[in-house]
């Protein structure tokens, strides 16, 4: 860090150190400038109106990150990228999770997001695969369709007001998955094409 001095303890030396060295891997020295740690200053021209976006904060009229990660630029927006951030799922993404509770007429699973996802009884195709109404029968035998730990696949349907997730499993494709293994794999950005990897992945054999 650059004109600032912060106290930290060994685990959080450690990570500070890991991630500059992931930072100097990613990015030549010639292109270094673009990457910036905690409190560091971003270049920016007094002349521009320059909207000051995530990672960023004003401090005595400069832009300083607030985040470790890569300088990006969108018109007069200024932002920064992070190395590493928890997955941000969309409308229609398919996703891997794990049955964490089962409620009245829903699921909740784990999908390594802020919120909890959750699968409404209502929203998947019962065992029999006959299309009809939800009875209260159904939902005394839900733990027979899915219970705790079960690793379950489904996609995106709707966002929640308070910004959780809605499934749906109304296909054959998903559903319980079995006889496989979970593999969690650690978010990083890809600079070629500016997106973000979540890090809940799957390999099913």
């Amino acid at each position: 860090m650059r004109g600032i001095e912060i106290s930290l303890n060994q685990t959080q030396k450690i990570r500070m150190q890991r991630a500059l060295q992931q930072l100097e891997s990613l990015y030549s020295k010639a292109n270094f400038n673009a990457s910036v740690t905690v409190a560091d200053t971003i270049p920016v021209s007094n002349e521009d109106t320059i909207l000051k976006g995530h990672g960023t904060s004003e401090r005595d009229g400069e832009v300083v990150a607030t985040l470790c990660g890569v300088v990006e630029r969108v018109n007069k927006l200024v932002y920064v990228r992070t190395l590493r951030a928890r997955y941000k799922p969309e409308i229609g993404d398919i996703i891997v999770g794990r049955v964490v509770e089962v409620a009245q007429k829903r699921w909740k699973l784990e999908i390594n997001f802020s919120q909890d996802a959750v699968l409404m009884l209502s929203s998947m195709n019962l065992p029999d695969g006959i299309q009809r109404r939800r009875t209260a029968v159904d939902e005394l035998n839900m733990r027979i369709i899915f219970e705790e730990n079960d690793v379950v696949c489904g996609e995106v349907r709707s966002f929640q007001n308070d910004g959780g997730i809605q499934l749906q499993a109304r296909s054959q494709k998903y559903g319980k998955l079995e006889k496989g293994q979970l593999l969690t794999i650690p978010t990083i950005s890809s600079e070629k094409t500016k997106t973000s990897f979540p890090s809940f992945g799957t390999v099913w054999s």
